[in-house]
């Protein structure tokens, strides 16, 4: 008598069992490790993961297919092009500009955005309002106030203009930023 011979359809099955659940661990372990990279930007920047990086004004303008409302009037004092530019390409689409001193210490910022609503939090920095005024811009009736960013006092202008929420926030005088907001034009 011979013995029955030995199924293999068990081991094959769990076999193949195996080799899916390895699979899909690295699979998963791959997905992980490129969510992390692609985080990491941001996180040594300090941006929120949604806000983008622009090297120029014209750079933004062009990923965003829109011109930007910027002063005509432009304080000696400050160091233009921006030293930082960030953006926001979804709604709602967002651009911050902070401009150095001629010195080199951060002076001022111009952040607006490119329809109507509230800039995001995520784009302009958090400032505690102490006091604010009305104060007339162009046609539109923006708000002045005095606010503290980061331990300093600086003043802030917020006014809608062509459709777009704007905000100026300067360690200048109350005289610069409102004759930067009033020459405020959409750029050629």
């Amino acid at each position: 008598m011979t013995a029955p011979a030995a199924s293999h359809a068990p081991g094959r099955l769990g076999e193949a069992l195996r080799a899916v659940c390895g699979l899909v661990a690295v699979v998963a372990a791959a997905a992980l490790a490129l969510a992390v990279l692609d985080a990491v930007p941001s996180w040594v920047a300090g941006d929120a993961r949604d806000v983008r990086r622009a090297r120029t004004v014209d750079e933004v303008q062009r990923r965003l297919r829109t011109r930007l409302v910027l002063p005509a009037y432009f304080p000696a004092r400050l160091a233009w092009p921006p030293q930082r530019i960030r953006y926001l390409a979804g709604p709602p689409g967002a651009v911050g500009l902070w401009v150095d001193a001629r010195g080199g210490a951060p002076a001022l910022l111009l952040a607006q955005t490119l329809g109507r609503g509230e800039l995001p939090e995520r784009l302009v920095p958090p400032a505690q309002e102490l006091d604010r005024s009305p104060i007339q811009v162009g046609a539109a009736q923006g708000r002045l106030a005095r606010v503290v960013e980061d331990g300093e006092v600086r003043w802030q202008l917020t006014w809608e203009q062509g459709g777009r929420s704007l905000l100026l926030r300067s360690r200048g005088s109350v005289e610069e930023l409102v004759r930067m907001a009033r020459s405020a034009r959409e750029t050629p």
